[in-house]
């Protein structure tokens, strides 16, 4: 809940990315990406 409201998006699209049923936009990725203070790539998988 409290990420949904500092992304200001949905709960119910943080449950549909957890089910992954849908996936999160890019800039909802770089959203996240500044509040943990990680890199989109990290986010992403891409890198560990």
């Amino acid at each position: 809940m409290q990420l949904a409201i500092i992304l200001g998006i949905s709960q119910s699209a943080i449950a549909k990315w957890e089910l992954g049923k849908t996936e999160p936009t890019a800039s909802a990725i770089i959203s996240i990406s500044k509040y943990f203070g990680e890199s989109t790539d990290y986010i992403l998988g891409i890198i560990d």
